[in-house]
């Protein structure tokens, strides 16, 4: 993949075919809506929970619908936007729908980053490095993001000795102030998860997962990355091998879903380049709604 700025317009374009397509409040300005603070901005009504500030309740909406509703605001300042994105060897691989890992990560990285630096918020990426986690700084613009876009994309493929979750942990150490983390990763990646590191991010910070699925190792065509060769015919085609592949992955999926439940984050997987934009905003939409997993 060739990046440059005709990759920049094919973002663009994407989204602007989106929209076209589909209006949504994520794309239309109201990505901001994932924070919830104190401003003078009115958002919207919800039902009354422990916690609530009792200054917001809405006495008179409250009385017409029966129950106790507070008022939400929006959040006044600018948001930081924290893409932690996964890398090695395993990206030369495709996903369940055929397509390349590695493209498809740039371009989930890079329509993302688009969208939100559209909507006011400054991004910033981290991956594994040499020796530890490689951190930008946090700025907004196409220049920022088409340098970001060039780094990874020179990287992205390469083993690096820094492990995703020892990524995660340089974040958390580093970076000081709130944001809204994108996890960038795959099956492997997902099944380094556990309650204390997704429990360390949703401390302070929102949490979206990102899932970029992986091709199955079973089918007609399995071409081995590692060993660089063709898989042989009685592996490619065990049925059950298949069937303990697809137990492990169910497995995974279930595991990592039932760590965001419990610590309020959200996961979804992508295949094909044309799931990215749906699928992020079904992924927000659940997150502001509280539906976790």
């Amino acid at each position: 993949m060739k990046i440059d700025y005709e990759y920049l317009s094919k973002i663009r374009r994407a989204v602007a075919l989106y929209t076209k397509r589909k209006t949504s409040n994520i794309l239309d300005g109201d990505f901001h809506s994932v924070h919830r603070g104190r401003s003078m901005e009115f958002d919207d009504l919800k039902e009354y929970a422990i916690g609530d500030d009792v200054h917001d309740i809405d006495w008179k909406s409250s009385s017409r619908m029966g129950s106790i509703l507070v008022r939400r605001y929006m959040t006044d300042r600018r948001h930081n936007v924290m893409f932690i994105c996964d890398r090695g060897s395993k990206m030369l691989g495709d996903t369940s729908g055929g397509e390349s890992k590695k493209e498809l990560m740039l371009m989930t990285f890079g329509t993302l980053s688009y969208i939100v630096g559209r909507n006011g918020a400054d991004y910033a990426m981290a991956t594994p490095a040499e020796h530890n986690a490689g951190i930008s700084f946090f700025k907004s613009g196409s220049d920022h993001l088409e340098k970001l876009l060039y780094d990874y994309e020179s990287k992205v493929t390469e083993d690096s000795p820094c492990t995703l979750i020892q990524t995660i942990t340089e974040v958390l150490n580093t970076v000081h102030k709130r944001m809204i983390i994108f996890l960038l990763t795959d099956m492997e990646g997902l099944a380094q998860l556990d309650d204390g590191i997704v429990r360390s991010m949703t401390k302070e910070h929102d949490l979206l997962i990102i899932n970029i699925d992986d091709a199955f190792l079973t089918g007609d065509t399995v071409y081995d990355s590692c060993l660089s060769r063709y898989e042989r015919f009685f592996l490619s085609h065990s049925k059950a091998l298949h069937e303990e592949e697809v137990r492990q992955r169910e497995e995974i999926i279930r595991t990592a879903s039932e760590i965001c439940k419990r610590n309020k984050a959200c996961l979804t997987t992508i295949s094909k380049e044309e799931q990215i934009i749906e699928s992020t905003i079904a992924l927000l939409e659940r997150y502001r709604n509280g539906y976790y997993g």
